[in-house]
């Protein structure tokens, strides 16, 4: 291409001014037609012959300048290159799509206009028939400076124009179109009608349209989405655009007048004379640029109110109509279907989407698509939901269960299980049934979504749906430290021998036996497993209603110190599973609920000291333990559970009834001071009683226990006389034990000197009062005062 020469006239263009625009008023200004003057621009070349054919001039350099011509343009104009390649649409690159080879506007993208243009008519008369640059748009429907509706077409010959006859005498302002529909030649005559005249709709200050115009501009002027929902996660223009397409195109598309009425009616009364047949449900009216500047109106205008909300959830609701519409029609509008709405739109107006179909939704898709939470778009592309498998129990944790629970007539044993599957569904394309699997079909199917069905018709359904997607979204950014798929996968068979239960019970004084060893195995395989006692080895599994009431309240009787013994016992069952690192139980920070009405009972409101208090002094059952302290019986076995009361104190009577006298002995005598006291000082097991408050039989035990020998008995060196004892036995009515103690042996000694000395023994109770009365028949006060001393071997 040879440099052209500068034009002896120049003309300046406009702020805003199109290329063609700026092109026609050089034209006129020289008096000659446009297709005289683009090759001495340089866009055009010339035949042998020196004539100029249509065919060698391009008509959409409006669209698209090629380095070399923007350098011959700004050589003939003397206008900087950077000044004219602003007056193409290469500069709105975020609102039109470009296919640069062939210099066309992708028509399907973006609402692009491929040909012509819209303007205003007092625009045009104020700058003399110049046009604007974004008049061409498919997103300019509006003229902020004058509040009027675009025209689309000649007034008089209802022609589309700015197509660029290259051999009319421009004339700005005016229609340049043929006349006549089919003339022909190279310069027929011409329309010639006057632009500024046309009428068009004027519009009040704040109306929507003039909002909605002004706000599509500065999206496309900043080439950025700041506005409404994209404040807190800004996008570009073009994925704005084309959310804003979206919308658009379906509300052109499947909107009744009914559903129109929400929209201004000046605004519905020029778009009903553009569209005077409502839209059928195979219409396309907004799939492409609107043709009409009122149609375009009504389809960004409603966009921009839809997404110009300040949260997703407000923005949702306000396009539900539109859902709803859809379903009414009995068209498909599922979370699914409604992401096919327009290609590169973004993950907001995905958010945006699913809040508005969200009461549609059973409450299991509600879940999966995260539409409790902030930006319910993260959907099946994040990866770390896969892993949450593992992070996720069999069985729901107890403490969170106990708060999103409903009412008391819903168990915690069909709670835990359905709340467990619900977790697995946010971001998942899980099925109930699928997560039922995962979780060794615990938790069943059918009743999960039945559970489900009844929390959503709570009315904390929301705060309990949020509470459920804070938990999925904590175990997917923060993980858990416990691997619950493996654990439910390990053999338990070995857990808590019974060596080792006997060692907890003799070093903690806890009651020992064959069916309480059974429920603390049931007690730390559903802690470490998180899988229900059903599933445990049939050696201790629990089947029966007795045995799950038994080990539910068994926790109530499990001391501080057996609790901690019972830890370790789980913690050397893990490892001997090449378990290390984890601990034995878990649950997410109890901070994730903040904020939340939820329908159950908070344990952190619980007075635990109180709680103890009760239980260690046995006032009454834990259903009235619950009562008193205002919860229910469930929380009161979880919080026992997870906070042992510690030992309570130990009556002479209670210790022989739990069989703790041993346990009290153990620890005031352990087997170095017991040896000293029984081998080396050779003290008496009685005595040694005595010292620490136990019977001469516990001091027995004991020793066998520390496998320290006995001493043989011996016979007491001290010998008792049939005089003395028949004196202070028969006559003075003495008892043995009483004349034991003073002679300092044992009562079986002097049973055997009494036996010795041939002394008949009194028998036990009252008939050795009958048998005394008889015999010296004493006085009644006497009768009673023996009846007191009498004691028996």
């Amino acid at each position: 291409m040879n440099r052209p020469r500068t034009l002896p006239i120049r003309v300046a263009p406009l702020p805003g001014e199109a290329l063609d625009s700026w092109f026609t008023a050089i034209a006129h200004r020289l008096h000659t037609p446009l297709g005289g003057l683009l090759p001495q621009l340089g866009l055009g070349h010339r035949s042998p012959e020196m004539q100029v054919s249509a065919q060698d001039l391009q008509k959409d350099w409006t669209t698209l300048l090629f380095p070399a011509e923007l350098a011959a343009v700004s050589a003939a104009t003397g206008e900087s290159e950077n000044k004219i390649e602003a007056m193409t649409l290469h500069r709105f690159g975020g609102a039109v799509v470009i296919d640069t080879a062939q210099r066309k506007v992708n028509h399907w993208l973006l609402w692009g206009r491929q040909r012509g243009s819209r303007f205003c008519p007092e625009c045009l008369a104020h700058a003399g028939g110049r046009w604007q640059l974004s008049w061409r748009l498919g997103w300019s429907f509006a003229c902020i400076l004058h509040r009027r509706l675009l025209v689309d077409v000649c007034p008089d010959c209802r022609r589309v124009l700015r197509r660029h006859p290259l051999w009319a005498q421009p004339q700005p302002g005016h229609c340049v179109e043929p006349a006549e529909p089919d003339a022909t030649g190279r310069d027929p005559a011409r329309c010639g009608a006057d632009l500024s005249t046309a009428r068009s709709v004027q519009f009040r200050a704040d109306h929507p349209v003039i909002q909605a115009q002004q706000v599509i501009l500065d999206l496309i002027e900043q080439s950025e989405g700041t506005f409404g929902v994209y404040a807190s996660n800004p996008i570009s223009a073009s994925t704005a655009l084309a959310d804003l397409r979206a919308i658009g195109g379906r509300v052109l598309s499947y909107a009744r007048y009914t559903d129109l009425k929400r929209f201004p009616e000046d605004l519905m009364a020029a778009y009903y004379r553009e569209n005077p047949y409502p839209p059928g449900t195979a219409s396309r009216r907004g799939f492409m640029a609107p043709a009409g500047a009122a149609t375009a109106a009504v389809g960004a205008t409603a966009s921009v109110m839809i997404l110009a909300c300040d949260t997703v959830p407000a923005a949702g609701e306000s396009l539900r109509w539109l859902v709803e519409r859809l379903r009414d029609d009995r068209l498909t509008a599922t979370p699914t279907s409604m992401a096919s709405w327009g290609r590169g739109t973004s993950t907001t107006l995905r958010a945006v989407q699913i809040s508005a179909i969200d009461p549609l939704l059973k409450p299991s898709d509600q879940l999966r698509y995260w539409v409790a939470a902030k930006n319910p778009v993260r959907g099946f592309a994040d990866p770390r939901s896969r892993s949450r498998r593992s992070r996720v129990p069999a069985m729901f944790w107890t403490a969170y269960a106990l708060r999103l629970r409903p009412d008391l007539r819903l168990s915690l044993r069909a709670l835990r299980p359905a709340l467990s599957a619900a977790l697995l569904l946010p971001g998942t394309r899980y099925s109930l049934h699928d997560a039922s699997e995962l979780l060794r079909d615990v938790p069943d199917a059918h009743d999960a979504s039945r559970i489900l069905q009844r929390l959503r018709s709570h009315p904390c359904w929301r705060d309990i749906l949020s509470a459920l997607t804070r938990l999925a979204d904590h175990l997917d950014s923060e993980g858990s430290p416990i691997d619950y798929h493996r654990r439910r996968r390990l053999n338990y068979s070995d857990l808590l021998p019974d060596s080792r239960w006997h060692d907890i019970c003799r070093n903690t004084g806890f009651p020992p036996g064959r069916s309480r060893v059974q429920l603390a195995r049931c007690l730390l395989f559903e802690k470490i497993s998180t899988l229900p006692v059903n599933r445990a080895p049939a050696s201790f599994a629990v089947s029966t209603s007795y045995a799950r009431d038994r080990l539910l309240n068994f926790g109530s009787h499990i001391t501080l110190e057996v609790a901690q013994h019972l830890a370790e016992a789980a913690q050397d069952f893990l490892a001997r599973h090449r378990i290390k690192g984890e601990p034995v139980d878990w649950q997410p920070p109890a901070d994730l609920f903040d904020g939340l009405a939820l329908p159950g009972h908070d344990p952190d409101l619980i007075d635990i000291p109180a709680l103890h208090d009760l239980v260690r002094r046995r006032h009454g059952s834990l259903s009235d333990t619950a009562d008193r302290l205002g919860t229910t019986l469930d929380m009161v076995r979880h919080l026992l559970d997870n906070h042992p009361a510690p030992t309570g104190r130990l009556t002479e009577a209670r210790g022989r009834a739990t069989g703790q006298q041993r346990y009290a002995a153990r620890t005031a005598l352990p087997k170095e001071l017991l040896t000293q006291l029984y081998v080396e000082e050779h003290r008496t097991l009685r005595a040694i009683g005595e010292r620490v408050g136990v019977s001469r039989q516990t001091i027995t035990r004991l020793l066998d226990e520390y496998d320290i020998e006995r001493a043989p008995q011996r016979r007491p060196s001290k010998a008792i006389g049939h005089e003395w004892l028949h004196e202070q036995y028969v006559n003075q009515r003495r008892t043995l034990p009483e004349l034991a103690r003073e002679t300092g042996m044992s009562t079986a000694s002097m049973n055997r000197w009494a036996k010795t000395h041939n002394i008949p023994l009194r028998p036990r109770g009252g008939a050795s009062h009958r048998r005394s009365s008889s015999q010296s028949e004493p006085g009644p006060c006497q009768r009673e005062a023996e009846a007191s001393q009498d004691d028996s071997i």
